[in-house]
């Protein structure tokens, strides 16, 4: 980490319960607004392959004060007494933290995977929100990504049919003991596509800058560039996409967690000039 950079532990909320690390450049840029990224799925404030200590570090350096921190019941961050776990409340209580402690034009919030469903999800009403980059956030089919998804089984016919026939072996298997029964292990279940666009038309009528980027890891429901402006016209001109398929989800290899942080640096430097 380079040395005019400073990487502040800190707790917060009620009974102090939740805890993030906010990294800060030598020298505070209050027109630049202020970086919020909650955690990924269930992996603690590092994110994936350490992916949101280097991003923090890598916009510090750009200028930009970053906040990392666990929402509640994850890595260091305990959950509340009394009711359940919202990160739309804890994001809440980081943004209300931050504003007592870093000068900065508003805030943008990151998210990758469940925490794009988490900042999409406070986001969408909370006025000191600037802007919203989603990384492997919702899809939603469209004709060209249908036509392009059936060419693919087609031309590969045969591996298909082995697939199928992997599934339909494995759904005729007894339950295991330690089998999930009943539960649903997915982290994130989409809304209604007709809610999606009506929560994107409120953000677009405040002014939030919106960014989306979808790696190689989504190509089950995500084929091409624009297949999220396709869905979702009113995005036109007006949001940025990326489709990078090339990389996998959880960044594994350093030069794709390089390539998303150059774009993220990029993206934000056109918000805050």
């Amino acid at each position: 980490m380079s040395a005019d950079l400073r990487e502040t532990p800190y707790t917060f909320g009620e009974d102090c319960r939740l805890f993030g690390i906010l990294t800060r450049p030598g020298v505070v840029n209050a027109d630049r607004p202020v970086i919020v990224i909650p955690n990924t799925g269930i992996e603690h404030r590092v994110g994936p392959n350490r992916l949101h200590v280097q991003l923090a570090r890598a916009l510090a350096a750009s200028g930009f004060c970053v906040f990392r921190f666990d929402i509640s019941g994850l890595g260091d961050s305990d959950p509340p007494r009394g009711k359940s776990a919202n990160a739309s409340d804890d994001l809440k209580l980081a943004l209300d933290s931050l504003g007592t402690r870093v000068t900065g034009a508003g805030f943008v919030l990151v998210g990758l995977c469940s925490g794009a469903h988490d900042i999409h999800q406070f986001g969408r009403d909370d006025p000191r929100v600037r802007g919203l980059l989603f990384i492997d956030g919702y899809t939603y089919s469209t004709p060209h990504f249908q036509r392009l998804l059936w060419t693919a089984r087609l031309t590969h016919i045969g591996r298909s049919f082995r697939k199928l026939f992997a599934k339909l072996g494995e759904k005729l298997k007894p339950p295991t003991e330690d089998a999930p029964q009943g539960v649903d292990t997915d982290f994130v279940v989409w809304p209604p596509k007709a809610e999606t666009q009506a929560d994107y038309e409120r953000m677009l009528a405040r002014g939030v800058a919106l960014g989306f980027v979808f790696t190689g890891d989504t190509q089950w429901a995500y084929l091409y560039t624009d297949q999220h402006i396709d869905a979702f016209p009113l995005l036109r001109g007006k949001a940025q996409v990326w489709f990078l398929p090339h990389i996998d989800h959880t960044l594994t290899r350093r030069k794709a967690r390089e390539e998303l942080i150059a774009l993220v640096r990029h993206w934000l430097q056109g918000l805050s000039g």
